[in-house]
């Protein structure tokens, strides 16, 4: 068989926790002409908040296109939020450690997939499967700007997974 028949579809993992969710956008991430990884940014039936990115329930879908450990994801993502300057530098540092934690070695082809609720905090996913939660609206207002402040590193991926509607 294709080795597209067996291609992983997120949707169903992310409606468990927001039933209508839909793709708003999608893109991918190069980096010196390497193929990085694909994401996708699920909202709900309200779309994102401008004014407030952890007023609403959304998620993020990274599928990875080379291998990674999962310590090194972590690491970027805190070297990420530290040039946003979304948080004090020892607050990333402790989320550092629990991303250590919870983030696994990937493979090309794998997902990860982190789920926010407000007032519940960030959920992540390895294909189907729950690997861990951070809690709180402050995590994810740093993580998730990764992807979706305005002073990203990636422009170009932020403006596709904004692409269909922006933050309301």
């Amino acid at each position: 068989m294709p080795l597209q028949a067996f291609a992983f579809d997120a949707a169903p993992v992310v409606r468990q926790t927001i039933p209508q969710a839909r793709v708003q956008g999608e893109g991918e991430l190069r980096m010196y002409g390497f193929h990085i990884y694909d994401a996708k940014l699920f909202v709900g039936p309200t779309g994102l908040s401008s004014k407030e990115l952890t007023a609403r329930p959304f998620a993020l879908d990274i599928e990875y296109a080379r291998a990674f450990k999962g310590a090194a994801i972590a690491k970027r993502g805190r070297e990420e939020m530290d040039d946003l300057k979304v948080a004090s530098k020892a607050q990333t540092a402790q989320w550092q450690e629990q991303m250590e934690k919870i983030f696994p070695d990937v493979q090309p082809g794998d997902h990860v997939i982190g789920v926010f609720v407000p007032e519940r905090g960030t959920t992540f996913y390895a294909d189907d499967k729950a690997i861990g939660t951070i809690p709180g609206d402050d995590f994810a207002r740093a993580f998730f700007a990764i992807w979706l402040d305005p002073r990203t590193s990636a422009p170009s991926l932020r403006n596709q997974l904004l692409a269909n509607g922006a933050a309301q």
